[in-house]
């Protein structure tokens, strides 16, 4: 499809000047659009003359979300949303389909980096102070305007160090008896498993030792 068409039609007035109307038509119009229109008048007189009008477009607003999807725990973390719409959107935050604003631990700003009449550019702030693994999911940063609805989605893992605890303290069997000790180990990702005994590893040959695993 054409981006620009020109339509031109003349007339002479009743003053017996010339009038010469054109009509711009930009098609099917988007936020890059938005700007100064200038109509240029020429003739062989050699003056030209002019004369502009601003074109505002309203859009969605474009969400973007910017971060890494990482985290240690218990290190802080920020997400960051850019929204650029026209007229300002409004902006809010949720964590796995609930807004933050319903949740505990989780800080939300909203600054306005540039605001004209052809569009406003907005940073939102989604802060985390101290992490721990509850706080991985899904967030969305969602903005609405009286245009429409926009949105980004990040998925954050949070890292774990890994913990080990054996269930029991001191174990005591006969001679003869089979031990058994059991370990939990925690941790994001999945921690892998390994023993000792008295400080040196064991082997696993599944006689004398074997290991079960869930």
């Amino acid at each position: 499809m054409t981006k620009y068409i020109v339509s031109t039609s003349s007339i002479v007035g009743s003053d017996k000047n010339n009038e010469v109307t054109s009509e711009l038509i930009v098609t099917t119009s988007d936020m890059t659009d938005a700007g100064m229109y200038t109509c240029q008048a020429n003739n062989s007189v050699l003056n030209t003359s002019m004369d502009s009008v601003e074109v505002v477009v309203q859009f969605i607003p474009n969400v973007t979300i910017s971060g890494s999807d990482t985290v240690t725990s218990p290190d802080p973390f920020q997400y960051t949303c850019t929204v650029v719409s026209s007229p300002i959107a409004d902006i809010s935050w949720y964590f796995d389909g609930t807004e933050t604003s319903q949740l505990a631990g989780l800080n939300v700003t909203v600054t306005t980096t540039d605001i004209t009449a052809l569009r406003t550019t907005q940073e939102s702030f989604l802060t985390i102070p101290v992490t721990d693994s509850s706080f991985g999911g899904s967030y969305e940063c969602r903005a609405n305007n009286i245009v429409g609805s926009g949105s980004d989605t990040r998925s954050l893992t949070v890292l774990v160090s890994p913990l080990a605890a054996i269930e029991d303290p001191q174990i005591t069997v006969n001679e003869t008896d089979n031990i058994t000790i059991t370990c939990i180990a925690t941790g994001i990702p999945s921690p892998d498993i390994a023993w000792q005994f008295n400080m040196a590893d064991i082997t696993i040959d599944m006689t004398k030792y074997i290991v079960s695993t869930s």
